[in-house]
Formats: structure tokens, C-alpha cells, sequence
């Protein structure tokens, strides 16, 4: 493979990330607007914050799939720039800029810190008590 090749296909995914960050941004949105309305409903038992509680972690798991797929993109990238023999000084400093060639399983820590916060609004939201 050239290295145009390589940023072809990097580009085209970087679209796909794009549209799927966008996705899960509504879809996080959509979480905490279940999670308030389950809490400021009185009529909410048991099993509607069961389900509305499954629902926020299932869009954060989604998500965080979503982003580690974006970061293994960039890593991806980087491994295959660093295989080609003949590269040009933009992949070397793409490379040295994503310092790994190694696929992660997870994204980015600030990444993990905002779904984190997320998780407790949307948990805190369903389950703790009202004053």
C-alpha cells in the first residue's frame, strides 16, 4: 500500500467518526433527558428506572466503542505509515504525534473521564433520592 493510500482510507474514517461523535452526543443527550424525566416523574416505579438505567449505560457503552474505534483509527494509521519504508516527514511526524502503533481497547482518558461524569449525572438523575 502507498502512503496516499494510507491517508485516503484515514480520511474517509475520520468522516465516519465525525458522524458517529455527532450520534453519540444525541444519543448521550437523549440519556439524560430520560434519566430527568424518570426522576422528575411520580409516577416512575421500580422497573422504569430499571430500564431507563439500562438505557444510559447501554448508549455509554455504545459510545465508548464508538470512540475507542476513532483512537485505534489514528493508531491504526500510524502503524501503517511506520511499515512503509519510503515515508514522507508528514507521516513521521504523524507518527511520532500518535506515539503508539499499538491498538488500544479503550479511548482517550479524558474520553473515559466525561463518560464517567455522564454515567453519574444519568445514574444520579434515576436513583438518588428527591430533596
Amino acid at each position: 500500500m502507498e502512503e496516499y493510500q494510507i491517508w485516503t482510507l484515514w480520511s474517509s474514517n475520520r468522516i465516519a467518526d465525525g458522524l458517529n461523535f455527532v450520534a453519540t452526543v444525541l444519543l448521550i443527550w437523549l440519556a439524560i433527558r430520560v434519566a430527568a424525566a424518570t426522576r422528575a416523574s411520580d409516577e416512575t416505579n421500580l422497573f422504569g428506572k430499571l430500564v431507563s438505567s439500562a438505557f444510559g449505560l447501554a448508549v455509554l457503552g455504545g459510545t465508548f466503542m464508538q470512540w475507542t474505534n476513532a483512537v485505534t483509527n489514528w493508531i491504526v494509521t500510524a502503524r501503517s505509515l511506520d511499515a512503509l519504508e519510503d515515508k514522507s516527514e508528514t507521516a513521521q511526524g504523524f507518527i511520532d504525534f500518535v506515539g503508539t502503533t499499538v491498538p488500544t481497547n479503550t479511548p482517550t482518558t479524558g474520553a473515559m473521564v466525561l463518560l464517567a461524569i455522564v454515567a453519574i449525572i444519568i445514574l444520579g438523575n434515576i436513583w438518588l433520592p428527591k430533596k
